[in-house]
């Protein structure tokens, strides 16, 4: 008797294995249909293009160069692009991704993440500066235009993190200098995917050189077609925080 008893353990009656199996199919079905769900928000016919020309892209040794100084900014659920411009970390990004918060994450693309204590927040700019505070004396970093001068035309690259992606590089041109009704300053405008992720990105001449912080994209007309450009804070108006970017 004592193995009969056994043997119902080990195999239990068929109803309540048919009930097991229909409960794991319905639960597969159910987690498919979150992932069909979810797959066009990411990979999307924008996220495509943009990842194709990443691929291009990177092959640059330059690009790959500029990548290791672009960082991940995590504050809470929200999520933006940063560079670094010293060798102890001192990261550029925007002042919205930071928003009322005094600290972040910054994650360099070597996978290091760093906290990082707000030292500048303007939010006229929409510029955040912040400082890690580990003690880092050989940090990547990306240079900053010393004499800005663009014209319309100017090869420019952008990386940043868009979406749900890390370090993705773009090109496009600069169009100018733009003015709004809700900013006192002029900001630069930029022909290149610009999407979700990218505040913070830098906007890199053909020297190699940090001349804009991307923060925004607008609708322009240009001939008779609407367009969505990126717009970005010239590096020139960060000259008031010199002592803190040139120490």
């Amino acid at each position: 008797m004592e193995n009969d008893d056994e043997d119902d353990e080990l195999n239990p009656p068929p109803q309540r294995t048919w009930i097991k199996k229909t409960i794991i199919v319905i639960l597969a079905l159910l987690l498919f249909g979150n992932l069909i769900a979810f797959i066009p928000q990411i990979y999307n016919l924008p996220s495509l293009r943009f990842l194709k020309k990443d691929s291009e892209l990177s092959q640059e040794e330059q690009i790959q160069k500029y990548k290791q100084s672009v960082v991940n900014v995590s504050v809470g659920d929200r999520k933006g692009t940063g560079f670094n411009i010293a060798p102890s970390g001192l990261i550029i990004t925007n002042q919205h991704v930071m928003a009322d918060d005094k600290a972040g994450i910054i994650q360099f693309l070597h996978g290091k993440s760093y906290l990082a204590d707000v030292i500048v927040s303007d939010i006229e700019l929409d510029i955040a500066i912040l400082k890690i505070r580990d003690d880092e004396t050989n940090l990547p970093t990306l240079q900053l235009e010393t004499e800005t001068s663009y014209q319309e035309g100017d090869p420019i690259n952008v990386i940043g993190n868009p979406l749900a992606f890390y370090r993705i590089a773009t090109e496009g041109t600069v169009l100018g200098l733009t003015s709004s009704e809700k900013r006192e300053l002029p900001m630069l405008m930029i022909q290149a995917p610009i999407h979700n992720g990218n505040s913070g990105s830098p906007v890199i001449n053909k020297e190699g050189n940090v001349i804009a912080v991307v923060f925004a994209t607008s609708n322009t007309t240009q001939g008779d077609q609407s367009i969505t450009v990126g717009l970005a804070i010239p590096i020139d108006y960060l000259q008031k925080y010199a002592e803190i970017i040139f120490e």
